[in-house]
């Protein structure tokens, strides 16, 4: 399998990450609603506990949301110049690698799975990309000498 649809398939599946975690964002918001809302002190100002975790699962749908461009973004790079990537692929495996540990502690078995899928694409296209940058430096040196 080619890098390019490795990165496009982890693209697709940290989207439907987002859209899960945005689901489950509503559902929260829906049953804390109705619950008297305590209020405690944050820097100058007072918040519910809802607003906080409604403030941070928004933070959190932005970074898989971004991680799902960065993915579609590798994937044309794979696709045209795969030196351009460098280590930011293995970055992103390291950024997806950490969703499969949170996944693993705190989540269900098909956000684990899903995270794990999209740790698995990464990681498959990054190696694919380094080792074809390998190989193209082995040709370059062979072609100068």
């Amino acid at each position: 399998m080619k890098a390019t649809k490795l990165y496009r398939i982890a693209s697709v599946l940290l989207f439907l990450a987002a859209v899960g975690n945005t689901y489950g964002l509503l559902n929260f918001w829906r049953v804390a609603a109705p619950m008297p809302p305590v209020r405690f002190p944050i820097g100058h100002a007072d918040f519910s506990y809802a607003q906080v975790a409604l403030g941070y699962q928004v933070f959190c749908s932005m970074c898989i949301l971004f991680a799902a461009y960065l993915a579609w973004h590798l994937a044309a790079l794979a696709r045209t110049t795969p030196r351009a990537i460098g280590a930011l692929g293995w970055m992103l495996f390291g950024y997806q690698l950490l969703g499969v540990c949170v996944s693993r502690f705190f989540f269900s078995g098909v956000v684990l799975l899903v995270a794990a899928l999209t740790a698995v694409c990464i990681g498959w296209a990054t190696w694919l990309v380094s080792g074809n940058r390998q190989a193209q430096q082995v040709q370059s040196e062979r072609a100068l000498a």
